[in-house]
């Protein structure tokens, strides 16, 4: 009865220990709770069957060789092995032998592996199928796929846990543990040597046990015990093992016929498991204070980015720091969200990263060693990401990488052959041995060590939450910035006055402020608020939380706005069966420009969320105000440039003056002249193709033919 080691509980403590209980012991005790518990079932299996029926032992002897073959044939259908798991356990309670020893069985023969590269690549090829083409059969595709790369055990282990944890193990705990505890059979216990025997083995035996083989061990050089792992840390994992519930009660169940005896047992089993657990508590918080203070200091990056050793992508100076600590033999946690990030930050962000490699993995050190090879050419980021993609890490593949990459490959062969990079690589886990890592996969935000999970939302949040209060996020994934740079608060004294109540209608540019039907205004009425409204009243300005649609059904609203660096004024005036608004209202992003009232009438307000219903249900309303919200975006960024060039792509004068722009940190606003709308522009001004390239100042001048002499006179003088 004291033989197994329940593995929940003993879970449960090391989780109440936290770093108290280092890495290295959690492995151990863990693999030990795990051989303790095959042990005692197979002594279940063996000394407690009393009348074996062979020919339904070969029965479930057979289902578990069904079960081997479908694993060789790479069949992973979760009901073909449900059905046999449970034909062969009926089987084998029938021979007469404990059900429970099958659940070993089949745990062993379920495979254990790393997830596989290809596998995670087909996960995101048919993912991209369903994003591309939304069906049913693509769906179930991709929803396989994700299931197949994570591998069997850990997925079968999120599967059942549940009812594992909060069903089978209560029951079996409720039907095993039926012991009455009250004054008397507490004294009846304790004077019991059957209940002292129960606790002497458990906390006294059972620990010595374990010591005594891991000096054996170590003496005869059979192993050696973890580096930083103290004697006092290894004696309180081996009290912890005295934790035994569920397998020490069913011992008991079928070797004591006794009741009253069998209920000393359970009491000393009970008591045996509460004081293995406080004593182990203590002698490893006691070994935690022995240990020298370094929690704190663990908790930072040691020693800090050197950007004249390290390996930095972004800018040196960034002012948001993300580290990573990796081994290309294992590249699938969390690596796949630095593109995100980038994209996310930008120049704001620098990622270094810095080699953790394992010697239990067979291409760890060579990969890193590679990569620094790499990097003695300038291109480590280029063999760090084709490591990370690729995975062929053996010495032949890492040479074709080099070669595919254009290295010179008879310098990077040699180094790498001679080892010159191993002490690179070594400082490396120094650096992960002082900052207190513990797995290959470890970020450290801003100096400090992240603990959550490892996507880019979380990183994301810990790289703002420890960043300096002037680092702001910038817009989210996948969003452009709105070309209306500046806010300018509404100002009705200094701005009504350049709004005269005559002030003519902006014309419509091709669509972007086309008239409602009558049939598209009673559709929008039908979701919206009518109100009446005044000369000089604001629809919505900056600041305002609420930016919700409007149409003009009679009237006139001017919507003014400022855009580029330099804050230009532009002012657009919509009539009747006009609507305002831009892309900025359908991502919600906030108010940045005001509409104000300057001919009295009638409008209709449509809040946002609304407005999302209807389109949802109305294709032809949902594409018209989408393209003119398009073509408005298109008119405000010609707007915003610091210049307009009306040309030709093709012409060796528009490349020209584009590269000037460029490198005097200009923003230049190409207008094809294929296009008809172009065309269209310069005729209004009266110009031809023959004009071309037109340049478009800040100040409005117009230059003809211009090149880049012409501009620089305008723009410097």
């Amino acid at each position: 009865m004291v033989i197994s080691t329940d593995t929940a509980f003993l879970l449960g403590v090391i989780a109440l220990l936290g770093r108290a209980c280092p890495l290295q012991l959690r492995v151990f005790l863990l693999a030990l709770a795990v051989v303790d518990d095959i042990g005692a079932l197979a002594v279940i299996a063996i000394f407690y069957t009393d009348d074996l029926h062979f020919g339904f032992l070969a029965l479930a002897a057979t289902g578990v060789g069904l079960m081997f073959a479908l694993r060789w044939l790479k069949v992973w259908r979760g009901p073909a092995y449900l059905v046999l798991a449970v034909a062969a356990w009926i089987m084998l309670y029938k021979s007469g032998v404990h059900g429970t020893l099958l659940g070993v069985v089949i745990a062993l023969i379920t495979p254990a592996y790393r997830v596989r590269r290809d596998e995670v690549a087909e996960v995101g090829r048919l993912t991209r199928a369903y994003l591309q083409h939304p069906h049913p059969t693509r769906a179930l595709a991709a929803r396989l796929s994700i299931e197949r790369s994570v591998p069997a055990g850990e997925r079968l282990q999120m599967l059942w846990r549940p009812w594992t944890d909060y069903v089978i193990v209560p029951l079996f705990a409720l039907a095993n543990a039926g012991v009455v505890l009250s004054a008397d059979s507490l004294d009846a216990a304790a004077a019991s040597p059957v209940t002292l025997g129960a606790i002497a083995g458990l906390v006294l035996g059972k620990p010595v046990g374990i010591l005594l083989g891991c000096v054996l061990a170590v003496g005869l050089k059979l192993g050696d015990l973890p580096p930083g792992l103290t004697r006092l840390q290894l004696a309180g994992g081996a009290v912890l093992t005295g934790i035994g519930f569920t397998i020490s009660l069913l011992i008991v169940e079928l070797s004591v016929s006794d009741r009253e005896l069998a209920d000393q047992a359970r009491v000393g089993i009970l008591a045996a498991s509460l004081l293995s657990a406080l004593v182990g508590f203590a002698l490893l918080r006691l070994a935690a204070r022995r240990v020298p203070k370094r929690e704190a200091q663990a908790l930072l990056l040691q020693p800090p980015v050197d950007a004249a050793r390290d390996h930095i992508r972004g800018p040196a100076d960034a002012p948001l720091t993300l580290v990573g600590f990796g081994d290309f033999d294992a590249p699938f946690q969390g690596w796949g969200m630095l593109a995100d990030l980038r994209e996310r930050f930008g120049d704001r962000l620098r990622y270094v990263y810095r080699h953790v490699p394992r010697l239990d993995r067979e291409h760890s050190f060579l990969a890193a060693e590679a990569a620094e090879a790499a990097g003695a050419q300038g291109r480590f980021w280029e063999m760090h990401d084709r490591l990370c993609q690729h995975g062929r890490l053996s010495a032949p593949e890492l040479v074709d990488h080099a070669a595919a990459l254009g290295l010179d490959v008879t310098r990077f062969a040699k180094e790498l052959g001679s080892g010159r990079y191993r002490q690179r690589v070594e400082e490396d886990l120094a650096s992960a041995e002082a900052s207190g890592v513990d797995d290959s996969h470890t970020f450290f935000v801003n100096g400090r060590r992240h603990s959550g999970v490892h996507d880019a939302d979380s990183i994301a949040a810990a790289l703002l939450a420890t960043a300096d209060a002037d680092v702001g996020a910038s817009p989210p994934l996948g969003e452009s910035a709105s070309i209306f740079a500046l806010s300018k608060a509404w100002n009705p004294q200094e701005e009504m006055p350049n709004l005269p109540e005559d002030l003519a209608e902006s014309p419509d540019c091709g669509g972007d402020s086309p008239r409602l039907t009558d049939a598209q205004l009673a559709r929008i009425a039908a979701v919206g608020d009518r109100r009446r409204v005044a000369r000089g009243d604001v629809l919505y300005q900056p600041g305002d939380d609420d930016h919700a649609f409007h149409v003009i059904l009679s009237g006139a609203v001017a919507a003014i706005g400022y855009v580029g660096a330099a804050g230009r004024r532009v002012v657009r005036v919509h009539g009747e069966r006009r609507f305002l608004g831009a892309l900025d209202l359908l991502r919600q992003q906030r108010v940045v420009r005001t509409a104000v009232v300057i001919r009295p009438g009638e409008v209709l307000r449509v809040p946002v969320q609304r407005l999302r219903s209807l389109f949802a249900g109305d294709a032809e309303l949902r594409d018209l105000v989408a393209r003119a919200f398009l073509l408005r975006e298109v008119i405000g960024r010609k707007l915003a440039a610091d210049l307009n060039i009306l040309a030709f792509p093709d012409d060796s004068r528009t490349r020209l003056l584009q590269e000037w722009a460029a490198n005097h940190g200009l923003s230049a606003q190409l207008s094809d002249a294929h296009f008809e709308d172009t065309q269209q522009a310069l005729a209004r001004l009266g110009l031809s193709v023959d004009d071309l390239p037109v340049v478009l100042m800040p100040d409005g001048t117009l230059l003809r033919a211009a090149d880049v002499e012409d501009v620089e006179r305008a723009y410097f003088g």
